[in-house]
């Protein structure tokens, strides 16, 4: 009897302090510290350079590659730019990364190698008609 009595009141100790805590927030999630800014990675595998755009093939999540035109106006000015070009890691493949703020488009970077000698790059082919008349990217992951 002693030993069932000492057995409920440990179970007792252990469980009713999990039961009256509060739901904690995140170690992450201060208050202060939460951006409203979000990024998705995305491999590419050409880049095509055209005479007013670039026109990306990157890697779905399926087994299908996706299209993404991208105007060269984008990578103009200093302030709000669109387009930023970063030089591609060593031993690292080449990347997009499209940033989103309060969930619209922001920018995008793209992380491949600058040299356009590279195999990554590549002329668009003669006749390819694409609209860069555009003021966001609806990328389709």
């Amino acid at each position: 009897m002693k030993k069932l009595l000492l057995a409920l009141i440990v179970a007792a100790s252990i469980v009713l302090p999990a039961l009256a805590q509060e739901a904690a927030k995140p170690i992450w999630d201060r208050g202060d510290n939460v951006s409203n800014l979000t990024y998705r990675n995305v491999q590419v595998y050409k880049v095509y350079d055209q005479l007013d755009s670039y026109i990306v093939l990157y890697e779905k999540q399926s087994t299908e590659i996706g299209q993404l035109v991208i105007p060269k106006k984008w990578a103009s000015g200093n302030v709000d730019r669109k387009l930023v070009f970063h030089q591609k890691v060593k031993n690292v493949g080449s990347y997009m990364s499209v940033f989103y703020k309060d969930g619209e488009f922001y920018k995008v970077i793209l992380n491949v190698p600058l040299d356009k000698r590279d195999a990554v790059w590549s002329v668009a082919p003669n006749g390819m008609q694409v609209d860069t008349n555009i003021e966001s990217l609806k990328v389709d992951f």
